[in-house]
């Protein structure tokens, strides 16, 4: 089958076709707000954690906190049993926040620019700082052109699909698996 127009009929084909394999082992959805930051601010009646999230294209994970929670109140042990405030940023009521296993942010080949892999790139930084073992893919809807290789450096992969045939699929999966067991790996390192 050939290739959509747009990215995101791209993109809905390839979750569906994911979900399929996975869906019954982890959560998979498109724009889950994964963390990149977290930021502690100072407040009168404690503390705040600010926690910053981007919304990923494809993300294979476990849930980190419920959809439905705009916010935690949480009491640490300071001398005088201050409170800490999570407070989550750029996420929605309706998505959960993700512990990531993998991640793949799509995009048409042809369309993609130099600064999009420059500022992709430094996306997959950011949230591997929190989640150093969690996989990244570029998947690119059309043959990858060669700024992908040159700026898209913090990638873990970088994979192109012509087409939407079962050969390219069925060699995504095995992509896919692979990059779930070293990022399952590296989780057992951590422990």
């Amino acid at each position: 089958m050939k290739l959509f127009e747009k990215e995101n009929e791209n993109r809905d084909y390839v979750l569906e076709y994911i979900k399929k394999k996975y869906n019954d082992k982890y959560f998979v959805e498109k724009e889950i707000p994964v963390p990149y930051r977290q930021i502690y601010v100072p407040k009168n009646e404690g503390i705040e954690l600010e926690i910053w999230c981007f919304k990923q294209d494809i993300c294979i994970y476990k849930t980190l906190y419920e959809g439905n929670t705009k916010s935690r109140n949480v009491t640490i042990n300071f001398n005088d049993n201050q409170t800490i405030r999570i407070k989550l940023q750029n996420t929605n009521d309706q998505f959960d926040v993700a512990l990531p296993l993998l991640i793949i942010e799509t995009k048409m080949a042809e369309a993609i620019t130099t600064h999009e892999l420059l500022a992709y790139s430094e996306k997959v930084q950011m949230i591997k700082t929190i989640f150093p073992y969690c996989k990244y893919l570029l998947l690119l809807f059309g043959k990858p052109p060669k700024r992908a290789y040159l700026h898209g450096l913090n990638f873990d992969r970088i994979i192109g699909i012509e087409e939407l045939s079962d050969n390219e699929l069925k060699h995504l999966h095995k992509i896919i698996n692979e990059e779930i067991f070293d990022a399952k790996e590296r989780i057992d390192n951590i422990n």
